[in-house]
């Protein structure tokens, strides 16, 4: 291990464990016996492990480390009822989605809820993310204040196809828009048009314009099934096709990030590149309500930057292992080679980048904050690529559970029921506290 000496020593703790990680060189790192410094919350150095200075503080986990992942496209208001429903999308949300929105009127029931979401999401190793709110502005609150770790959150942008219930409470004012926006911050508020056949012309260009004003970020669904884009046209016939309508409305920038965009034409992927937009791409939810696959040959043939999301609710699953198993799966079924490292890449360090965190998060690198996950130690030789085959394999449920421990800035902050005698994990308890 390189010499690690300095003079800050305050809150000094060297994990000992096996580590990987996608590197901002694009490169896969790993180490069977690593070493990770953490000073302060921050990485100092990552390196192989010999002996540590006398100094630090030595944690020795059973365990490989990954970087804490990160989930660009979910609805945490859904997240009690993922799974449960299928169908086209439009009929699922009228029948079974909007209604379920209508509840989080109560603040009781979003501070219940908001809880649990942030809870799992930690317990399965997703410690940063965007996330869709309701329409309404006391349930964005209640989840604000309920985060752990760094989201951004939005409340749900419409004004129509949706219940008198829901619309009554829905922030369409731009006055509105912008002191919600300016409470918040630009890190952690995005604009969040549901989907553009949900949003009046005119409400769309306030968003836009609001967007640019203020350099706030969007997230929004775009093309995520064929009846969808044919409701698109209805509702917008001047539009040259579905990205058209958002460009018009000036909500086509970098710091733009849609959900699916699965039917899209060659125009749409160009003007997608050429604004520097990104795609949340989330094979489980797609794949749950069979929408169809992302174009994934079309993305690296554009040159289109995607992350990856699960989409809850109509993603069975908040765990990004289970996501990162789908989209191996799904692309591979079409015949598209995939690898492993590229799904661990897409759901830490892109999303990191998705989000504009890539200097501080993503992957296991010095001067970034350490917020990683510990996942069980493989039993064979040290083969990084087919550990995390192996890691993704399992049910849903098995996924979900898999994480040994999240931890933040450095700092155990959820460990799995494993340490308290669960099966088939392993875990060194002892270790696992330092």
């Amino acid at each position: 291990m390189a010499n690690s000496s300095t003079t800050d020593t305050a809150a000094r703790r060297l994990f000992r464990a096996g580590l990987i990680t996608m590197r901002s060189d694009g490169s896969l790192f790993s180490r069977r016996d690593g070493a990770m410094l953490v000073c302060n919350g921050r990485i100092r150095l990552v390196d192989t492990f010999d002996e540590p200075p006398a100094h630090d503080e030595l944690v020795e986990l059973d365990a490989v480390l990954l970087p804490g992942f990160a989930d660009v496209h979910t609805h945490w208001v859904q997240h009690h009822v993922r799974g449960r429903f299928g169908g086209d999308v439009l009929q699922w949300l009228e029948q079974y989605i909007l209604p379920e929105e209508t509840t989080f009127a109560d603040a009781r029931v979003a501070q219940q809820r908001a809880q649990r979401f942030f809870n799992d999401t930690l317990q399965a190793g997703t410690v940063m993310g965007m996330a869709y709110s309701s329409v309404h502005p006391e349930a964005l609150d209640i989840a604000m204040a309920e985060t752990t770790g760094r989201w951004r959150l939005g409340n749900t942008l419409m004004d129509r196809l949706a219940p008198a219930q829901l619309l009554e409470w829905a922030v369409c004012d731009p006055h509105a828009l912008e002191e919600l926006a300016l409470r918040y911050g630009r890190e952690r508020y995005v604009l969040t048009p549901r989907f553009a056949p949900a949003l009046s012309k005119g409400l769309l260009e306030q968003t836009g314009a609001l967007a640019r004003e203020l350099g706030l970020w969007v997230q929004t669904h775009l093309s995520e099934s064929v009846h969808e884009v044919a409701l698109l046209h209805e509702l917008f016939p001047e539009a040259l096709d579905y990205v058209d309508v958002y460009d018009q409305a000036g909500l086509v920038t970098a710091r733009s990030v849609f959900g699916h965009g699965i039917h899209l034409s060659e125009r749409e992927w160009r003007c997608l590149a050429q604004r520097g937009a990104w795609l949340a791409h989330c094979p489980s939810s797609n794949e749950a309500l069979d929408s169809g696959r992302m174009d994934l040959e079309a993305a690296r043939r554009f040159a289109v930057p995607f992350a990856l999301g699960s989409d809850v609710a109509a993603g069975p699953s908040h765990s990004m292992l289970h996501v990162m198993q789908r989209f191996l799966a799904v692309h591979r079924a079409a015949g598209i080679p995939v690898e492993a490292p590229v799904a661990l890449y897409h759901a830490t360090l892109a999303g990191a980048q998705c989000l504009g965190w890539q200097h501080d998060l993503g992957s296991l690198e010095p001067d970034k904050r350490a917020d990683f996950v510990a996942m069980p130690r493989p039993d064979g030789p040290w083969q990084p690529a087919g550990y995390l085959e192996e890691l993704l394999r399992g049910s849903m449920t098995e996924l979900e559970q898999r994480a040994q421990g999240t931890y933040l800035a450095g700092t155990l902050i959820t460990a799995s029921q494993a340490q308290h005698g669960s099966p088939g994990i392993g875990t060194n308890t002892k270790s696992l506290h330092g």
